[in-house]
């Protein structure tokens, strides 16, 4: 028997040899990242072909809930598009084990629950983060919008409080029988004040509001603290969860 690495004796090592087992099984597997870009292409494309005129963010258009800048559509559809594509991942998170009756060999892993439960999220992180590689450069061809060091930490605050509170769901989700319904009904309304936030900041950032003025708003600090509880509650609630 070979000698188990050096650098996957530790906490860190064996959570990311997790990790790596899930990304290795996704290139081989292509489940889950492929349907996810395929989603958020389309739904780029459909909303390119709806809205009017997005040439000016700062334009104005009247919507069911009164007048809104082009700004803050975008942001909008852009959050939703990226929360709904994580949601196709997420969905599948557990997928490999449940099919194949691996949940109880994961967790005979000599490894913390925590460890588990970082590792899916690092997965889901990557899958994420993907998606957003993927999306970002067609929305700028087709919006008039900048990836600025502004929206780079704001996507990134976005994700970490997306992720952490999406692979606790999915793993519970993935023990009921109608799992494709209960992750959203259950991560919906959990997620509610991480995708405003969200929202709101972007949507300053596509109007060109400096960097510091955004950075230093109220929904940027509730984003840090959305992240720290989520991150928080998700390593510490996802022992019972996956038991």
């Amino acid at each position: 028997m070979s000698a188990v690495p050096a650098a996957a004796r530790g906490w860190a090592g064996k959570t990311l040899l997790l990790a790596r087992k899930d990304l290795v099984m996704e290139v081989r597997g292509r489940d889950t990242l492929p349907p996810m870009l395929v989603f958020s292409l389309a739904v780029t494309l459909l909303l390119a072909f709806t809205l009017p005129d997005t040439s000016r963010p700062s334009a104005r258009l009247v919507l069911p809930a009164g007048a809104a800048s082009v700004a803050d559509v975008l942001a909008g559809f852009l959050w939703v598009t990226v929360l709904f594509a994580g949601l196709v991942g997420f969905a599948r998170s557990f997928e490999v084990e449940r099919h194949e009756g691996a949940i109880d060999a994961l967790l005979l892993v000599p490894l913390d629950r925590s460890g588990l439960y970082v590792a899916k999220a690092l997965t889901n992180l990557v899958f994420i983060v993907a998606v957003e590689v993927f999306l970002f450069p067609v929305w700028a061809v087709l919006f008039p919008i900048g990836l600025g060091a502004g929206l780079v930490a704001v996507i990134a605050l976005a994700d970490l409080g997306f992720v952490a509170i999406g692979t606790l769901f999915a793993a519970l989700a993935a023990q009921t029988r109608s799992r494709e319904l209960m992750l959203p009904v259950l991560a919906f309304p959990v997620l509610v004040p991480v995708f405003i936030a969200a929202v709101e900041l972007t949507s300053d950032l596509f109007l060109g509001r400096p960097t510091r003025a955004v950075v230093g708003a109220g929904w940027f600090g509730l984003l840090i603290a959305f992240d720290l509880i989520y991150a928080v509650v998700g390593a510490l609630a996802f022992e019972f969860v996956i038991e």
